[in-house]
């Protein structure tokens, strides 16, 4: 269990850093900023971002389930992990971008 404390920890780093870059990088290309370092950004931080977010959500449930519920909950957490990703390649580069 405290391995998913720390990976929840670090989990949040990331969430927290990537965040903000694309947060910050969404609001420079809103207002024209650096178009095309923001732009390159942008797209660039959309899926690790994701799967930071959805790393640190499901480290925070792992760390809140009772032993019991530990090996199903690794396989349905592996399988959410896994759809999520497949879903956000196909949308990031399989749907055309709206020009």
């Amino acid at each position: 269990m405290k391995t998913a404390e720390n990976i929840k920890k670090v989990a949040l780093v990331f969430f927290l850093i990537l965040g903000f870059g694309q947060i910050l990088s969404g609001l420079m290309v809103s207002n024209s900023y650096a178009i095309p370092a923001s732009i390159i950004v942008n797209r660039v931080l959309n899926i690790p971002f994701a799967m930071s977010a959805l790393l640190y959500g499901l480290s925070a449930l792992y760390t809140g389930i009772g032993e019991k519920q530990l090996k199903l909950a690794n396989k349905v957490f592996i399988a959410i992990s896994v759809l999520v990703f497949i879903v956000l390649i196909y949308i990031d580069f399989l749907i055309p971008d709206i020009k």
